[in-house]
Parts: structure tokens; sequence; C-alpha cells
């Protein structure tokens, strides 16, 4: 789907929200969270063109590990960000905190492998030096 789709779906659902809110607020969660629904299943629907490049680079580079290791971080930055902007939009800016926090922590254990194979790399570069 387009941007320019996205951005006219995210209008439309914008004006409803507003209509909504005038005539039943007790419905805008329910509007924002099929909103959040419908903005996955078509991040989810067009994602799948980077995924097959991603496959594809993996197995020509031989480096599927580091390919997993990016759709992985990918995927815990995308929860984490839908999962966080729900929480600010229900008023508890808090909780969307904490979960960011948890979610960059998340990363970083997600990169120790990489962070010891780039050391180790740079170990062995400095001993064939010197």
């Amino acid at each position: 789907m387009t941007p320019l789709k996205l951005c006219m779906v995210a209008l439309l659902i914008l004006a409803s929200t507003i209509v909504i809110k005038q005539w039943k607020a007790d419905f805008l969660p329910l509007v924002r969270i099929g909103a959040v629904v419908l903005f996955g299943i078509l991040l989810l629907s067009s994602i799948e063109p980077l995924l097959t490049f991603f496959s594809d680079l993996s197995t020509r580079a031989g480096a599927s590990q580091y390919v997993e290791i990016i759709l992985k971080g990918l995927g815990i930055v995308i929860l984490t960000q839908i999962c966080s902007d729900i929480c600010k939009d229900s008023g508890e800016g808090t909780l969307a905190g904490n979960i960011e926090t948890v979610g960059k922590l998340e990363l970083l254990l997600l990169c120790i492998p990489l962070i010891e194979e780039i050391l180790g790399t740079a170990e062995r570069l400095l001993e064939m030096g010197g």
C-alpha cells in the first residue's frame, strides 16, 4: 500500500475518532485499538518484499545470523513502539516510557552476540598486526 493510501486511511480514522469522541467517548479506545490492528495488518502485508530481500541477501552473503538479528530487532522496535503509543493514547505516559526502556534493553541484549564477534575480530586483527 502506498504512503498516500496509508495517510488517507489515517485521516479517515482520525475523522472517525473525532466524531466518536463527540458522540460516545466510551468507544474511543476500541476505535484506536482497531486502528492499530488495521495498520499492523497493513504493515505485515507490505513487509513481504523486505523479508524477501533479506532472505536473498542472507543466502548470497552467508550472513543468515546477521539477518536474523536484524529482523528480530526490527520486530522488537515495531512492537515496542506500537505498545508504547497505545499506552500514551490511553494517558499512561509512565507505562509507555517503561515499555520503551524495556524494548531498548531487549534490543541491546539481542546485539550481545554481534558485539562479542566484533570484539573478537578486532582482537584477531590486532594480533595479526603486532
